[in-house]
């Protein structure tokens, strides 16, 4: 089976992927939270990091429609993170947490009881790496949820296949707020590299889009 890596964003009108204090609540409907479970239903894993479950606590099961739950992939570069944490409380998905030799006893003594924790070398988490570790575990189709800080190292490395993406009816106007990637520069030969259109769907007011790497 072939790997796939994608990631699913809603972004309003104005390219905004966040409100203004950081946070994503309120914006999107329940056509869009039931879109999410579907994409969620079809994966073998989720990629999520550090912050998104420190700022927006997100309820990985499934609670729109009926299937199987993903197994969710928490990359911790530095530090920890709370066991208190809902993607923790799922009684029948042990998550897999990707961290760095130099903070594994801090993760370990939080988390060792509520996950599976696999300690890398070196001082950083490359993406390179979490793919070869998730192939070898026949999770070949994956969703990245991590915001998008964690979208642009993921693509920045060339790794990223399909974009599902959704419009919501909302302008926000400040300009300083993230978009679906958010990085430092540009990507290399990003005008070379274009995305196609695959399906475009509305419904109500939001429209959904899939967008697969040319």
């Amino acid at each position: 089976m072939n790997f796939e890596l994608a990631i699913n964003m809603a972004m309003t009108l104005d390219g905004k992927v966040a409100r203004p204090d950081g946070k994503w609540y309120g914006l999107s409907s329940r056509d869009d939270k039931k879109r999410m479970d579907v994409y969620r239903s079809s994966a073998d894993a989720l990629i999520l990091g550090k912050n998104s479950l420190i700022n927006d606590d997100p309820v990985i099961k499934l609670r729109y429609i009926d299937g199987k739950d993903p197994l969710p992939v928490i990359l911790i570069r530095k530090g920890i993170v709370k066991k208190d944490r809902k993607v923790f409380s799922n009684p029948n998905v042990r998550p897999l947490v990707i961290c760095l030799n130099e903070n594994e006893m801090a993760v370990k003594e939080e988390l060792s009881e509520v996950a599976e924790i696999l300690a890398l070398e070196g001082n950083n988490i490359q993406p390179q790496e979490v793919i070869s570790i998730l192939k070898s575990r026949n999770l070949n189709r994956v969703l990245l949820e991590g915001g998008p800080t964690l979208n642009y190292t993921f693509q920045n490395a060339d790794l990223i296949d399909v974009i599902y993406l959704t419009i919501v009816p909302f302008l926000i106007g400040k300009k300083t707020l993230p978009s679906i990637v958010d990085g430092d520069s540009e990507f290399f030969h990003f005008a070379e590299k274009r995305w196609n259109l695959t399906h475009c769907e509305k419904i109500g007011d939001e429209v959904f889009l899939r967008y697969e790497k040319v």
